[in-house]
């Protein structure tokens, strides 16, 4: 193998780069209605709103100022943004944004205010019946189903349960949202509900309440109620057994600076292994006799001495200091809710944001993630990330369904953050009753998707093996030091997370860069791989796995000739695009047959805009589009034509991240070596914060070889933002434009190591008038890779 010494480069897009989008043409779709067929769905629809002025006169004669709330079902083929707003030309009256949200992945939540406002929304569905309505107002009424009352999701499943989460209707308006405020307090307080607000920053329409069920059934009657739930819990999973065996473990350096990693748990013992390591503060919420360390220091233990532990390199961080918060109790003694546990690590890390970047979450729920829903839980850490400039890494949950031989569940409700970096587990060793070979996914360990279909988990290590004998589980756990010192077997998430952390500090200590989380998040994703043993299709690969198990620190940072790395950060707005005519893919990957080929990595970590207020399934509201591939050459294009913006386009250009372009006899050839690193996705313009294609140009199917491979071939790199309609509206009405930053990393790799990209790749960017630069790094990992 080529020595690794050549470091990877940040590239800028150049000034001519810019682009405007393009949009397409004004037709309407097939399945948009049309003359009698178009009457009979308004009339339909209308039906719905006979005795609505009765309700509404009803409402204000009891002061009851509240929206009546309509929940709009939409035609499976209407769900797309493109349609939106034609359901806003029906409802979005009198210069009003009465579209607030969604109750599901098609159903859409309109407030109607007063009877002025029922009237105009009813002349807008009778328009069609004297044919003076537009193609917005046939599409939105042939994209609706149906039309119902909004009635509260109720999910009490604890028969004795005493403290529940409340949420309210959220009318997307200040004074409509606190009159509710008001309103419900009121109630309460007349109701003798004790009330608090919630601990989520990102929505004041989140209360606690504690009450006996007869209290929440009047509750119920609430005109502004959306949601009533029992409070969540947390949970852990410690199963340890021991191990009689010493370890060698290292201590900190003498005048070296490590990195300092935050380890929100159940609090770090002293033990000897990990004193040097711990920083003299801490945090905690709980007296002495209401802490139990042991999953903590079972966490940390791994954070710090993960390779000795298991004898292996799997990170090579080299240790980071740790900053101990028990935010958890000992739970043989008390419970925590999820309010409570929300607000102590938000304080926590708001505390010590400034000095301390990374921060390891090992606890979860039983709870499964929604399909259409984001947790409030994962939107909370969203927002603590966000506000912070920090990096939370957390664990996927733990499944216990392989004990009665039920398929895994799917991702923890808390684990459906999308800025966290969420963990999986995978075994490393198979003992005699354990279900799976090695490096496959863990029994316990939970897959995906997420919510709308979102990847995660987004990485995975090893956390350990089970298996059922005698009708009882049995683990082989990987090892950790106990809270007495002694080295003990865990099996768990938890416990695979925390080495997922230890690379995140290592790359943040290498890096002399300003801390990014993107481009953290970035590098490990990018140079994470599929285990060889894990013989598994691509998407049983994504669901269980994410994108794999990362790379060592050494082999993250720094190229051999055979390959470059490049990153571009950067940010791109509402209506424009990044387009790189002259992408540089070197000459030297020309075969003899005249043909392009080698292996490209193409990873994009967005920050995307997040809507974290009943927004549904569509929480995520942004989208970055990426295209790479060839063309035969630039053409003009007429800009006095409309949908023409831009006066130079490619012609004969095929985006080559195109999974349809690839021979999928090559792909399940068994005898493959590229199976381990293959990444081929069809993201089909989802709302994906986190995209990675890995691509083998040999793999190309024969005819496509023809077309898009055979040289000269010039090279194009294109980046296009999508915002949702929710955000373009409120964005136009602050007269503001939506932007979102992103870190894109590409590698180039030859596998017929020629030893060529790395120099003719760096001429390029120098060629094609690129300005670039090596990614810095402190000294001391200079040092240790021989630079």
């Amino acid at each position: 193998m080529p020595e690794k010494n050549l470091p990877i480069k940040f590239f800028q897009k150049r000034p001519k780069d810019e682009w405007e989008n393009e949009g397409g043409g004004g037709k309407a779709p097939k399945w948009v209605l049309k003359g009698e067929a178009l009457v009979k769905r308004s009339k339909k629809l209308q039906k719905y709103f006979k005795g609505f002025d009765d309700r509404m006169q009803k409402k204000a004669k009891d002061n009851n100022y509240l929206p009546s709330v309509v929940v709009v079902k939409l035609d499976a083929n209407a769900t797309a943004k493109s349609h939106r707003s034609s359901i806003g030309e029906l409802f979005n009256v009198r210069n009003k944004m009465n579209l607030i949200g969604f109750a599901g992945f098609d159903e859409v939540l309109v407030k109607i205010d007063n009877e002025e406002d029922l009237k105009s929304i009813q002349t807008n569905f009778r328009r069609v019946e004297d044919d003076s309505h537009t193609l917005d107002i046939a599409r939105g009424i042939s994209a609706i189903t149906n039309l119902s009352d909004l009635t509260p999701i109720v999910n009490l499943e604890k028969e004795n349960e005493t403290v529940f989460k409340i949420k309210l209707i959220n009318y997307q308006d200040y004074d409509l949202n606190e009159t509710a405020r008001r309103m419900f307090e009121s109630f309460c307080q007349e109701n003798e509900i004790k009330l608090t607000k919630g601990r989520y920053r990102f929505d004041e329409n989140i209360y606690r309440a504690e009450a006996s069920m007869d209290s929440i059934n009047e509750l119920l009657e609430f005109d502004g109620l959306m949601s009533v739930e029992d409070m969540p819990s947390f949970i852990l999973s410690e199963d340890e057994t021991m191990v009689n065996e010493k370890i060698i473990v290292k201590n900190p350096a003498n005048g070296k600076k490590y990195p300092v990693v935050g380890v929100l748990d159940t609090g770090i013992e002293r033990i000897p292994q990990l004193d040097p390591w711990l920083v003299k503060d801490r945090q905690t919420y709980y007296p002495p006799d209401y802490e139990n360390k042991r999953h903590g220091t079972l966490v940390a233990s791994i954070l710090v001495h993960g390779d000795e532990l298991e004898g292996k390199s799997y990170t090579n961080a080299g240790g980071c200091h740790l900053y101990e918060a028990c935010v958890f109790p000992d739970k043989d003694k008390t419970s925590i809710r999820e309010d409570e546990l929300i607000y102590q690590i938000e304080d926590t890390i708001r505390r010590s944001y400034k000095e301390i970047k990374i921060w390891n979450l090992s606890l979860g729920t039983f709870d499964e993630a929604s399909y259409d829903n984001f947790s409030d839980f994962g939107k909370a850490l969203d927002s603590i990330q966000e506000e912070c400039s920090v990096l939370i890494v957390k664990s996927v949950g733990n499944c216990e369904n392989f004990k009665v031989g039920k398929p895994r569940a799917r991702i923890a409700r808390s684990a459906d953050s999308i800025r966290s970096l969420v963990v999986g587990s995978i075994t490393h060793e198979k003992g005699e009753h354990d279900y799976y070979p090695i490096h496959h996914p863990s029994p316990f360990t939970r897959s995906g998707p997420g919510p709308s279909y979102i990847n995660k988990p987004d990485l995975v290590h090893i956390g350990g093996n089970a298996g059922m004998f005698a009708g009882k589980p049995v683990y082989t756990g990987v090892k950790a030091f106990g809270i007495d010192g002694n080295v003990k077997r865990i099996c768990g998430t938890s416990f695979s997370t925390p080495r997922i952390t230890a690379l995140a500090a290592g790359l943040y200590d290498s890096l002399n860069e300003p801390f990014d989380p993107l481009l953290i998040k970035a590098l490990i994703i990018h140079n994470a791989k599929y285990p060889k043993e894990m013989d598994l299709d691509i998407s049983d690969k994504i669901r269980f796995a994410g994108f794999g198990v990362p790379s060592t620190l050494d082999n993250t940072l720094y190229n051999d000739p055979d390959e470059i790395t490049l990153i571009m950060q950067d940010n791109i707005q509402r209506g424009s695009s990044i387009s790189v005519m002259e992408f540089p893919y070197p000459q030297a990957l020309i075969d003899k047959d005249g043909y392009y080929y080698g292996e490209i990595t193409v990873t994009l970590v967005a920050d995307p805009i997040l809507e974290p207020k009943q927004q549904g399934g569509e929480y995520c509201q942004s989208n970055i589009e990426v295209l790479l591939g060839s063309y035969e050459k630039k053409k003009e294009r007429d800009i006095s034509k409309p949908n023409i913006k831009n006066p130079i386009g490619t012609d004969g250009g095929q985006n080559l991240l195109s999974d349809t372009l690839y021979s999928k006899n090559a792909m399940k050839d068994p005898d493959n070596k590229f199976k381990t690193d293959r990444v081929l996705i069809a993201y089909e313009k989802k709302y994906h914060p986190v995209k990675k294609w890995v691509i083998n140009l040999t793999e190309l199917k024969n005819g496509n070889k023809d077309k898009y491979l055979l040289a000269p071939k010039q090279w194009y790199l294109k980046l296009t933002s999508v915002f949702r309609e929710h955000t373009e509206t409120m964005f136009e009405k602050q007269q503001k434009n939506p932007s979102q930053d992103f870190c894109l990393i590409i590698t180039i790799r030859d596998t017929k190591q020629k030893g060529k990209v790395y120099n003719e790749v760096s001429k390029l960017l120098d060629q094609f008038n690129f300005i670039h630069k090596n990614v810095r790094v402190h000294d001391h990992v200079r040092v240790k890779v021989g630079i």
